[in-house]
């Protein structure tokens, strides 16, 4: 078994590109939330009117500014994040993302002045990023993290045996599925443990076990790379 591992491992490090979908790439970054940052405005600057997002877009006398430091994800989409971070709600956060889109699309701002739609542009991707990353479960989990402080590296990932190993088989049973009805039994296989991972995180974020979070995060980095491999059968990105 252990020559086996060793030889698994080995040819992992030797032919990276086969398993680039299943293998996640290094990340190393450490970024706390700004605890400097300006409050979000509750009202336009300019006309001093409710705003209708926590973004600085007036529609009434349309004002639109920047944001000059960074920002929790949650406030800009007015998204709860206690008592629990890693619980979102979709429903509510599709909700926000498009109300506030509503207000501070580029094209809304066109009659305004070019220098208006460059402002506009960076507030929608802005948003458009925040989205992104708490819809998702992986990129959610990754920013609880470095909002804490917490480095995601590749020793974390190489560290693992016994999950490189499962990554490996679960490439090997792709490479021999001869069907779509090979590939479900290994899609309801890594369905069922990337349940049980969110389950966990969830747990480990309500508890603020960071360390044992991280060592989650990884995990379902992983499994939502066998997803990926699975849902792109028979092309998967490892076979070229």
């Amino acid at each position: 078994m252990h020559t086996q591992l060793t030889s698994i491992l080995r040819n992992t490090l030797k032919h990276p590109a086969r398993s680039r979908a299943l293998l996640p790439r290094h990340t190393s970054i450490v970024v706390r939330h700004n605890s400097t940052a300006r409050a979000l405005p509750t009202v336009c600057p300019s006309c001093h009117s409710p705003l209708p997002t926590p973004l600085p877009a007036c529609p009434k006398c349309f004002h639109i500014e920047g944001l000059v430091t960074e920002h929790d994800f949650y406030r800009i989409l007015d998204t709860p994040s206690t008592p629990n971070p890693f619980k979102v709600d979709p429903v509510r956060l599709k909700n926000s993302f498009r109300n506030i889109q509503r207000y501070i699309h580029p094209d809304i701002w066109t009659p305004h002045g070019e220098r208006k739609v460059d402002v506009a542009r960076d507030l929608s991707s802005l948003v458009n990023k925040a989205y992104n990353t708490l819809l998702l479960p992986v990129p959610r989990v990754q920013y609880i993290l470095r909002g804490h402080g917490i480095d995601v590296s590749e020793t974390d990932q190489l560290g693992d045996v016994g999950l490189i190993t499962e990554v490996m088989e679960a490439r090997e049973a792709l490479e021999e599925a001869a069907s779509e009805a090979d590939t479900e039994v290994i899609k309801k296989d890594n369905d069922d443990k990337i349940s049980e991972t969110l389950a966990e995180i969830e747990a480990l974020v309500e508890s603020e076990d960071w360390d044992a979070t991280r060592r989650a995060a990884v995990r379902l980095k992983y499994l939502q790379g066998i997803d990926d491999a699975v849902r792109s059968w028979p092309n998967a990105p490892f076979d070229h």
